[in-house]
């Protein structure tokens, strides 16, 4: 019965993961079927999707993702470079925000039983008023933060907006993970 409940919870991330790649995810039926022992359950598996008719970011990021073995689904919000006392840190300045935001992703997911492997999925926003060389320097910035990972995330949208909630904050990223 756990395991059909379980498995009844998992549905909604399926279908948001089907409006996230456009792909149907298989479930595994030997999962919700209780034969008296417990199946044993391989890592993520995650395969990148590659479309050929849009530009290569595949250092950075894949247009989609295929995922199996979903165990575990994790929303990390929009994170911006402001300590707890609500200070920002380094005032509009892309950069600097984007490497403290980058240390807390790896903090969170440490604390969360998770790595960059399990990252499925980026958001970016940033405050109008970058350069090209800061935006090509963020783009760099997440390209070697994903380096080791085997199979990048999907992007989501890069937004370009006016302001963030706090004057000077200039830069917020989210993350979706799974394990």
């Amino acid at each position: 019965m756990h395991r059909i409940n379980r498995f009844a919870a998992l549905t909604g991330a399926l279908a948001l993961a089907f409006l996230v790649t456009g792909q149907v995810i298989a479930s595994d039926q030997q999962g919700i079927e209780d034969k008296g022992a417990r199946p044993q359950r391989s890592r993520l598996r995650k395969e990148a999707l590659t479309n050929p008719r849009l530009p290569d970011f595949t250092s950075i990021f894949n247009w989609g993702l295929k995922l199996r073995n979903i165990k575990e689904w994790y929303f990390f919000s929009g994170v911006a470079a402001q300590r707890p006392d609500f200070s920002i840190v380094d005032p509009s300045d892309y950069l600097s925000q984007t490497d403290f935001i980058l240390n807390e992703f790896d903090l969170f997911l440490a604390d969360n039983g998770l790595d960059r492997d399990d990252i499925i999925r980026i958001e970016f926003t940033l405050v109008k008023g970058y350069t090209e060389d800061e935006f090509n320097a963020i783009l760099g910035k997440f390209a070697t933060y994903f380096q080791d990972v085997d199979v990048k995330p999907a992007a989501g949208t890069l937004r370009v907006v006016d302001a963030l909630a706090f004057p000077g904050l200039v830069v917020e990223y989210e993350i979706w993970c799974v394990k």
